[in-house]
């Protein structure tokens, strides 16, 4: 996801703006001139100020339309993009409006007869403006802390490979990647440990290999998963060249075999043209599980694992 700038708030900008007007000063003109010139500088000021970071706004955030499909369902899973739409469509409403202002209350100065009319234009156009502004600044606010949520998504290469990690909560997955690539996933105390997707990357000869950590699943209806399981869903579906199930057959995770062969049945099901690496992490606990045994704790099994992944994508 590209760099979004903070987002301000609808008097941060009318602050901005102003100051911008305060400095706007003309000295080589006299009587009604003058006024009239002054006052067409500070409506320019205010406009361009405004308008300029309301465009910047706008632009900043990635086109809708264009986005990767993966990128597209994160978006509407973490902020919604039916409300961020509606935002960036109110941010540039006000846009125009201000321009519209401008242009008009422009030309009501340019035509004014008197100081008197001249003042009466310019703080009709600093009010109507203000009004603009403070219109959208709940649209301003939710854009800003969708920015922060968008900063957080990874930024994905659709060109190079993408092995996806998955299993049920607390097996080790984000343990597993860490060892085998650069990922460093972030994660919690709560049985969904992983509190988002993150990525990591591994060398393959010359390839480089995106290595993806999901939030664990459950096997239920999706209509019962959580925003955190339906990122690992939004991955499966759009990005996973090769798939990594973990297993943890010490059941320390949480979760019963049954319940994990079960999830593992569901997946496969569901994506049938993925090809699947099955593993058996905390190999080191003594418990014997399905697929390669590996211990993320004691990085046993790593190459292996590295080799499999190799191996399914034909490097």
């Amino acid at each position: 996801m590209k760099e979004i700038p903070t987002i301000m708030g609808s008097q941060e900008i009318l602050d901005k703006a102003f100051r911008r007007v305060q400095k706007v000063i003309v000295t080589d003109l006299k009587g009604l001139d003058r006024a009239r010139a002054e006052a067409t500088g500070r409506l320019s000021a205010l406009s361009h100020t405004i308008t300029a970071v309301l465009n910047k706004y706008i632009r900043a955030f990635p086109s809708l339309d264009q986005v990767h499909p993966f990128e597209r369902e994160l978006i509407d899973i973490s902020v919604g993009l039916d409300e961020l739409r509606h935002s960036l469509g109110a941010i540039d409403w006000a846009r125009k409006t201000v321009e519209s202002i401008h242009k008009k209350e422009s030309s009501r100065v340019k035509s004014a007869a008197t100081r008197q009319e001249i003042s009466f234009a310019l703080n009709s156009a600093y009010g109507r403006i203000s009004s603009v502004l403070n219109k959208v600044s709940k649209e301003l606010d939710f854009l800003n802390v969708a920015r922060d949520r968008l900063q957080d998504m990874p930024g994905i290469d659709t060109e190079e490979p993408v092995v996806v990690m998955a299993g049920c909560p607390n097996v080790g997955k984000s343990q597993i990647v860490t060892v085998i690539s650069s990922g460093k996933p972030e994660v919690a105390t709560y049985p969904f440990t992983t509190k988002k997707v993150s990525l990591g990357h591994l060398h393959i000869g010359y390839q480089r290999v995106q290595v993806m950590d999901t939030p664990g699943l459950l096997d239920r209806a999706p209509d019962k998963r959580n925003k955190i399981e339906l990122q690992a869903v939004a991955a499966l579906e759009h990005l996973a060249d090769v798939l990594v199930y973990v297993f943890d057959p010490s059941e320390t995770c949480g979760y019963s075999m049954d319940v994990q062969t079960s999830l593992l049945k569901h997946i496969r099901e569901s994506f049938p043209g993925i090809p699947i690496i099955v593993v058996s992490n905390k190999s080191d606990m003594g418990f014997p599980g399905e697929g390669l045994q590996i211990s993320a704790k004691e990085r046993i099994g790593a190459e292996a694992l590295i080799e499999s992944v190799r191996t399914a994508l034909s490097l």
